[in-house]
């Protein structure tokens, strides 16, 4: 039986951020994706965009389908779901792999993330990557998604989810993946975090910037294989 696989996206994406790299590991992986209330189309959750929220998904996900351990992939926002839900069900899983998490914020950096988020700003100045948005979430939610993302990019200067202690607890093999020219999360505060953590292994990407779709599929996909079938 292959092993399971629940691959988690970033903020403003949806489960279809992985349409190119499901394919390339379904041959030894059973990788599936979901979305999280709010995103891809779907009704957000009455508590907004929080982690205790997507943990809650995670767990309903690994429920709804009797899996007892799973293995879970995340991007940013999602690799950051993925330690929260091994931080309150650590049973439940396997191994964890994150590429390109933002792991600290403050008010600078959180400003600087939220002022990006403004929609008319970013029809004025992105407008195709605002209509990739609308058609990924549709018109009348890509708004709302906005406003939720940066609530809760500004509540993660002021509620820690993850501490230096709940790092130093996890015991099931983690791999932190970082890409070296990613400027919203970093290299050095990945470092900061494998150090932390007993089981880590940290991967470093080369010539890789932020967005998950500038990232090779066959590539990721091969060290998501060589993590979690070693």
């Amino acid at each position: 039986m292959m092993k399971k696989l629940l691959l988690l996206h970033g903020a403003l994406a949806s489960k279809n951020q992985f349409d190119h790299l499901i394919p390339l590991l379904n041959d030894t992986l059973d990788a599936e994706a979901i979305n999280f209330s709010g995103h891809g189309g779907t009704m957000p959750n009455i508590k907004g965009f929080t982690f205790p929220v997507f943990a809650d998904e995670i767990l309903n996900y690994i429920d709804s389908k009797k899996i007892e351990k799973i293995n879970l992939f995340g991007f940013s926002m999602g690799g950051y779901a993925a330690l929260y839900f091994a931080k309150l069900y650590p049973d439940r899983v396997e191994k964890i792999f994150t590429l390109n998490v933002k792991f600290k914020w403050d008010a600078t950096n959180s400003q600087k993330e939220i002022a990006g988020l403004n929609a008319e700003n970013m029809l004025l100045k992105i407008p195709s990557f605002a209509n990739n948005l609308m058609l990924l979430q549709g018109m009348e939610m890509w708004k709302k998604m906005l406003d939720s993302s940066s609530d809760m990019m500004a509540n993660l200067t002021k509620q820690h989810f993850l501490t230096d202690s709940d790092y130093e607890h996890f015991m099931m093999p983690i791999l932190l993946g970082i890409g070296d020219r990613d400027f919203t999360s970093t290299i050095e505060e990945t470092i900061e975090i494998f150090r932390k953590i007993k089981n880590a292994q940290m991967l470093v990407l080369p010539n890789t910037l932020h967005p998950f779709e500038k990232i090779t599929p066959e590539i990721i996909s091969s060290e998501i294989k060589r993590f979690f079938l070693s």
